[in-house]
């Protein structure tokens, strides 16, 4: 093969990767400026390893330039495999994740009547959690509570289980916690119980933890009366990052 044609078809490779590179940091998944010294080349003409490396500088300063955005990131993620009454998650940093999404779903396994909750960092103190919530029912009628949790000491992510919590009653809650110190930490969820296609309970509501200054570094989900955390139950944590 010709060295000329050798010549010519480096060239046409290279400006083919280099415009598909400068359309992903123009146009394409990031719309970011890009700035510097960019030297064209034509076809027959000497390309100069300083003009390269001129160009590939230039562009490598874009690529650095392009903003970290944050996003909800799974950070755990647990299939509960046989009846238990507590799942402990540890190594959390509230003040660096600023927010959690918390998604649960218990499939209950007990008959006593309880609730479900998160303990932060080992606070047990019943009313240093609170819950205002509205309940709605199949039958159609409404209730609401305000104050301390009926029971144990964590927030209510999902309650009560009643006489009825047994094999086959599934609840589930999405919790949004504002996690980082300075404030009370404040969590919106909505839960949701159903016991058959008659009989089920949606909630809507705000809890939090009136702890102000302790950064939250675990999180114990639990159910207030014994072993209620039946197998098939999933735990997932959501954190920004």
């Amino acid at each position: 093969m010709k060295r000329s044609h050798i010549k010519r078809r480096l060239t046409k490779n290279f400006l083919a990767g280099f415009a598909i590179a400068l359309g992903l940091i123009g146009g394409g998944l990031l719309a970011v400026a890009v700035t510097g010294t960019f030297n064209t080349f034509t076809s027959g003409g000497v390309m100069k390893a300083a003009d390269i490396n001129a160009n590939f500088a230039s562009l490598k300063a874009a690529i650095e330039g392009i903003p970290t955005q944050q996003s909800m990131r799974l950070i755990y993620e647990y299939d509960v495999p046989a009846t238990t009454g507590s799942i402990v998650v540890s190594g959390l940093d509230g003040d660096s994740d600023v927010e959690y999404m918390i998604v649960t779903k218990f499939a209950g396994a007990t008959a006593g009547g309880g609730d479900f909750q998160i303990e932060l960092n080992g606070d047990s103190t019943l009313c240093n959690y609170k819950v205002q919530v509205i309940t709605a029912y199949e039958t159609g009628s409404v209730g609401s509570y305000i104050g301390c949790p009926g029971s144990g000491g964590g927030l209510s992510i999902n309650g009560t289980g009643g006489t009825a919590l047994t094999a086959g009653t599934i609840f589930v809650t999405n919790l949004y916690l504002f996690a980082k110190t300075g404030s009370r930490r404040v969590g919106l969820y909505e839960p949701g119980k159903t016991l058959s296609t008659s009989e089920s309970i949606v909630y809507s509501g705000m809890i939090w933890w009136e702890n102000t200054t302790s950064n939250i570094t675990t999180m114990r989900f639990f159910y207030t009366n014994g072993n209620g955390i039946g197998a098939g139950s999933r735990i997932e944590i959501w954190a920004k990052r």
